[in-house]
């Protein structure tokens, strides 16, 4: 008796964090003695932050349900057919799925931020394209926000070929797959399309941009 009382004075405080090692749900526990929060698993494995508060907005979505999202990282769907309800920004919408909000990054391109000159007209653009409609969105990878990365189709409209067409997009080299979209962006170019109107001072690459600011 005395050894079953011993054996559970050595597993309850185990069992009071929920996970073996005394890990939260996020992979990670506080460290009282040094005062801070580490991470031993899943998305941010290795790191060390003041507090879970600080961890969550250093996910960038700021939320607990993102990065438990990221954590478990459900099998990934190779299609997503549904309306599209939702419009963030020039590269990202939200489609209604069987009753599933989806949010949806379009691959192969990158699109101004909003603080950006030609972001806003950006976000127009794709809204006048999708908003309303619906769509088949193949999917090709989940970023590490959670959203699905996808080339979005309104019946045979090419969403990402479009908005690069239209000159509202830039081609996103670091991912692209689909080398043709070159050619489509450099049309776009050469005719002063979108963006491609702007002063040269002004049409800078977003992710260029992005690490600037």
């Amino acid at each position: 008796m005395k050894s079953l009382i011993f054996i559970l004075a050595l597993i309850m405080p185990l069992l009071s964090f929920g996970h073996i090692g005394g890990l939260d749900p996020y992979g990670c526990r506080n460290n009282r003695k040094a005062g801070v929060y580490q991470c031993h698993s899943g998305v941010n494995s290795g790191k060390t932050y003041a507090s879970k508060d600080e961890m969550l907005r250093a996910t960038g979505a700021g939320s607990s349900d993102t990065v438990l999202q990221q954590n478990t990282k459900p099998a990934l769907l190779k299609e997503i057919n549904g309306k599209v309800v939702a419009i963030a920004d020039g590269d990202t919408i939200t489609v209604l799925m069987d009753n599933t909000q989806c949010k949806i990054r379009l691959a192969e391109i990158d699109t101004p931020e909003r603080a950006q000159p030609y972001g806003s007209k950006a976000k127009e653009t794709l809204s006048s394209l999708v908003f309303g409609k619906a769509v088949i969105a193949k999917v090709q990878d989940r970023d590490r926000y959670g959203r699905y990365v996808a080339r979005i189709y309104v019946g045979d409209l090419d969403v990402s070929r479009e908005m690069v067409r239209q000159g509202a997009a830039w081609v996103y080299r670091q991912y692209l797959k689909d080398k043709s979209l070159l050619a489509v962006e450099a049309e776009a170019k050469a005719a002063n399309r979108g963006l491609w109107a702007l002063p040269e001072a002004q049409n800078i690459p977003p992710w260029d941009w992005r690490k600037a600011h």
